[in-house]
């Protein structure tokens, strides 16, 4: 599979849900979303509120011939900054997860190797005003190889739909 296809189709899928920028992008990344779901609780009217739910989600997209581990750790690491200096927490604040995606036409094998070394997790006000999770997903285009951290886990069946469909 062509890197550029995958990567578009990603792209194309992910404009369903989430807001898509492809210019004025932070560095080094090639496009950014983000998704916004606030949400409010009532008990019978509209006065008697419950509750005040805000989550959010940044997910970052990055494409490459070929990427090594060196490279991935210093996405890794702009990914989870860049997302985590946008959370907001308060008292209605659920969860900012940040999420990274990257479509590559050669993962090296350390990377392969050391997948799951990649992880971030952060609470606030030990969880009282949230908490934030860091998914990564690395796609090897050609072989559909992919590739995920624990919690990116969830993402794999969303990616393998996109690749099937193109």
């Amino acid at each position: 599979m062509n890197t550029d296809i995958l990567f578009e189709g990603l792209i194309d899928a992910y404009k369903g849900y989430y807001n898509i920028k492809r210019e004025n992008v932070t560095e080094p990344f090639d496009a950014e979303g983000y998704l916004s779901n606030e949400a409010e609780q009532y008990f019978l009217v509209k006065a008697a509120k419950i509750a005040f739910v805000n989550s959010y989600e940044h997910v970052f997209f990055k494409k490459y011939g070929r990427i090594t581990f060196e490279e991935l750790v210093s996405l890794d690491a702009a990914a989870w900054e860049t997302g985590i200096a946008r959370v907001k927490p308060d008292a209605d604040h659920k969860n900012t997860d940040v999420a990274l995606i990257v479509v590559s036409d050669v993962v090296t094998q350390d990377i392969r190797d050391r997948i799951d070394s990649f992880k971030h997790s952060r609470n606030y006000m030990l969880g009282f005003h949230g908490f934030s999770n860091y998914r990564l997903v690395v796609i090897e285009a050609p072989s559909k190889t992919v590739l995920t951290n624990r919690r990116g886990r969830d993402l794999r069946d969303f990616v393998t739909s996109v690749m099937s469909k193109l």
